[in-house]
């Protein structure tokens, strides 16, 4: 009796001892995983900030560069409304020019400007004095009239349009352009003319025009 009881304790403990083996294999397995989890936690904080500030970087350089352009867009909008504008007074002024020119002798302007058209009196600055390639304005002139018993009327439609000079002949034949040492090459431009004034003037017959 006495030693059946003595086994079945040492059986007892022997389990006992086996089920706290088995909980701390547990824990310990428990303890490993969640060591495990905080190492991978940790690598990606320390990885995730380096990323992030890639990102912050790449998304200001995106922005800047839209800056970039949208800037360099205005601008250059900016400088060709300048350069419209400008165009416009030098127009407004060499048509107002030719009109007055017009207006004191519409019949010997006439026979001025067919003789020679493309004359310095008919641009916005002398032909010889500008600089090769560059662009000018320039007068162009139609005539009508419209005879009356008592007189003939003059009418004048004057359209400013941008012109390209070139004075320059040696230049002039780098592009394939020959004219004679001296001489001028005018290139017009496409498009609308720079401004546009429509002037007459009566003349009655027998009137002496003045020529001041």
């Amino acid at each position: 009796m006495m030693a059946g009881g003595s086994d079945s304790r040492r059986s007892m403990a022997s389990a006992s001892v086996a089920a706290h083996r088995a909980e701390a294999n547990v824990a310990d397995a428990r303890l490993a995983r969640y060591n495990d989890r905080i190492g991978r936690v940790r690598k990606e904080r320390a990885v995730w900030p380096g990323a992030a500030f890639i990102v912050e970087a790449l998304l200001l350089l995106v922005f800047l560069t839209g800056s970039l352009a949208v800037l360099m867009n205005l601008n250059a909008e900016a400088d060709r409304i300048g350069r419209e504008s400008a165009d416009l007074m030098d127009g407004l002024v060499l048509a107002s020019n030719v009109a007055e020119e017009f207006a004191a002798d519409p019949i010997a302007f006439e026979e001025a400007y067919e003789a020679d058209p493309m004359a310095d009196r008919w641009l916005s600055q002398p032909a010889h004095e500008a600089e090769n390639g560059s662009d000018l304005l320039s007068a162009e002139c139609t005539f009508s009239t419209e005879d009356t018993d008592a007189g003939t009327m003059h009418y004048l439609t004057i359209e400013v349009w941008k012109v390209r000079v070139l004075n320059d002949s040696a230049k002039a034949a780098e592009e394939g352009i020959g004219f004679e040492p001296g001489g001028l090459c005018f290139q017009g431009n496409e498009g609308e003319p720079v401004y546009t004034l429509e002037t007459s003037r009566y003349v009655p017959a027998g009137e002496v025009v003045s020529h001041g």
